[in-house]
């Protein structure tokens, strides 16, 4: 399976940390003087909604979460 580096996080990726699958909501970059790059972002659990930041380095990887998108129409 695919995996994802740092530097391929954007707004709207699907991947999975501790088995649960979030999606991202917020990314920022930054790269100070001194070090590795950063990467900070906000996650929000598909499952049951709850919203965290978490910080990354770039040498850090990503499964991809296994989800299915449908596109569909509510009649009411």
């Amino acid at each position: 399976m695919n995996m994802y580096n740092a530097s391929d996080l954007r707004k709207g990726l699907k991947i999975l940390i501790d088995k649960q699958p979030y999606i991202i909501i917020d990314f920022e970059f930054s790269k100070p003087g001194k070090g590795q790059a950063l990467y900070r972002c906000k996650l929000k659990n598909m499952i049951n909604g709850v919203i965290v930041d978490k910080t990354y380095r770039s040498i850090d990887t990503f499964e991809p979460a296994d989800v299915e998108e449908r596109k569909m129409q509510f009649l009411y």
